[in-house]
Formats: C-alpha cells, sequence, structure tokens
C-alpha cells in the first residue's frame, strides 16, 4: 500500500471515528438524552447557560461542545493531511526528476549504448540510490504523520481533562 492510500484511509477511520464519538441526542450543552439530562461523560454542564465543561475552574475556559471539539479536530487532521500529500508529491516529483537527468547523463557518458556493461552498472546505481532516497522520504513523512496524530490526540485528551 502506498503513503497516498494510507493517509486517506486514515483520515476517514479518524473522521469515522469522530463522528461515532458524538451523542444520539445533542443539544450542544452535553446533554446525551432527548431528555436534556445533565450527562457528564459528555463533557456537559448542570447550566444550560454554558458550553463549557468548566467555566470557572482549572482549565482553560471552552464553550465548544464535545461534537464541535471532534468537528474542529477532524478539520485539523483533514488539513495536515492535505499538507503531508502535497510535501511528499512535492518530494516524488523532484526525485524522479533527478533520476531521469541522471539515467540521461550516463546514457550521454556511454554514447547511447545501452549494452554496454560499465553503463547497466551505472543505471543500476542510480536506481538504487533513487529507491533509498524515496524510503528516506516515506519514512520522515510517516513520522511526521505520527506526529501529528499525537498532538490532535493530545488535544482531545486535554478538551476531556485525561
Amino acid at each position: 500500500m502506498n503513503t497516498k492510500h494510507l493517509l486517506w484511509s486514515v483520515l476517514l477511520g479518524s473522521t469515522l471515528l469522530a463522528a461515532g464519538c458524538v451523542p444520539a441526542y445533542s443539544n450542544g450543552y452535553g446533554y446525551g438524552s432527548p431528555y436534556q439530562t445533565y450527562d457528564s461523560y459528555y463533557g456537559g454542564s448542570s447550566s444550560p447557560y454554558y458550553g463549557s465543561r468548566d467555566p470557572y475552574g482549572y482549565g482553560t475556559y471552552d464553550n465548544r461542545s464535545h461534537s464541535e471539539v471532534h468537528r474542529d479536530l477532524a478539520r485539523e487532521h483533514a488539513e495536515e493531511h492535505e499538507k503531508l500529500e502535497r510535501k511528499y508529491d512535492k518530494a516524488m516529483n523532484r526525485l524522479d526528476r533527478q533520476e531521469q537527468e541522471a539515467e540521461a547523463k550516463a546514457y550521454r557518458k556511454y554514447g547511447g549504448d545501452v549494452s554496454n556493461p560499465d553503463y547497466q552498472r551505472e543505471k543500476e546505481k542510480i536506481d538504487q540510490k533513487y529507491d533509498h532516497k524515496r524510503d528516506k522520504v516515506e519514512r520522515n513523512l510517516n513520522k511526521e504523520h505520527g506526529d501529528v496524530h499525537n498532538e490532535l490526540q493530545n488535544e482531545h485528551e486535554g478538551y476531556h481533562g485525561w
């Protein structure tokens, strides 16, 4: 599976997870039942005038509902995926161009004789070099992708106070 498919599948899974964390009946204040009772699990307040789970307490004041937090995190997650995908495409296009230039240089160096064993060895070296560089780009972007997920997870846990 290539990195692009991996990134899209993680995005889709995260979005579905975020959508599944919203209560079936919610009025935006964290009340998880159709009878508008207090439900502290979803970060609700006993007062309907406050959308935050802790308006005067120790945490920061955040008047977004639980579903709004998940929506914002999903949007931020999608933006980060798009940014990483653009970065990946740019790096791979650059490597493709550089590899083609190196192959053209080797071709000219050996006068277009593709049966020359020296040309074959040089072409093999070029292939190995650029395969290694592509692997390195993928490793670095996967690490960066994991860092983005950790940051979003920490932000989500910070909202819940976990």
